[in-house]
């Protein structure tokens, strides 16, 4: 029963008809859904190649998110949405994460940062297949945009001008503390 709620509320939320509140309130499937992020997080950082250091940073820097939602919604009085957002949030990561790194498998990623290294005057060309697949992750990013902002809006009930600041205030103390944490460890 939860399965098929929770599918359907991820559905909902994604086609922006409904929002966080419609998730199932359990926190263990917020723990798996965090795990699920955590695994495919690494597990595309590990294929392309990237060093320990920033998988370990970038996977602090989600941590960092994960406890600034927590902070904005006990800030607003509304820390009893923490695990319905924060599942919605990681639901659509996970959904999007896998459809976005499917696709970038389909694109020469390596061969194109080895050529940009060796000239970085000379971008990579894009043939055939290529151009509708990086429209199509494209599209992707900007639709996982979307509904975040959605999610975070409905969650700390804010005009969607705010989800957007709250989402790059995600973003920026996601990246800083990867760099932080990536920097301490040192990456080599």
């Amino acid at each position: 029963m939860i399965l098929h709620e929770f599918l359907a509320s991820v559905r909902d939320i994604c086609l922006f008809r409904r929002g966080p509140e419609n998730m199932p309130y359990s926190p263990r499937l917020l723990v798996a859904l965090l795990v699920a992020c955590g695994a495919l997080q690494v597990a595309f950082n590990l294929h392309d190649g990237v060093k320990p250091a920033l998988i370990a940073g970038a996977f602090v820097g989600g941590l960092a998110m994960v406890w600034l939602v927590f902070l904005l919604l006990r800030g607003a009085s509304k820390s009893e949405r923490f695990v319905q957002t924060t599942s919605a949030l990681a639901a659509v990561y996970l959904l999007f994460g896998l459809a976005k790194n499917l696709l970038t498998l389909l694109l020469p990623v390596k061969a194109w940062q080895q050529q940009m290294m060796a000239d970085p005057t000379h971008l990579p060309e894009v043939t055939g297949h290529q151009a509708p697949v990086m429209f199509a992750i494209a599209a992707l990013v900007i639709w996982q945009f979307c509904a975040w902002v959605g999610v975070l809006r409905r969650a700390l009930e804010i005009p969607v001008a705010g989800g957007v600041l709250v989402f790059l205030l995600l973003v920026f103390v996601n990246l800083i503390v990867a760099a932080l944490v990536a920097g301490v460890i040192g990456v080599s």
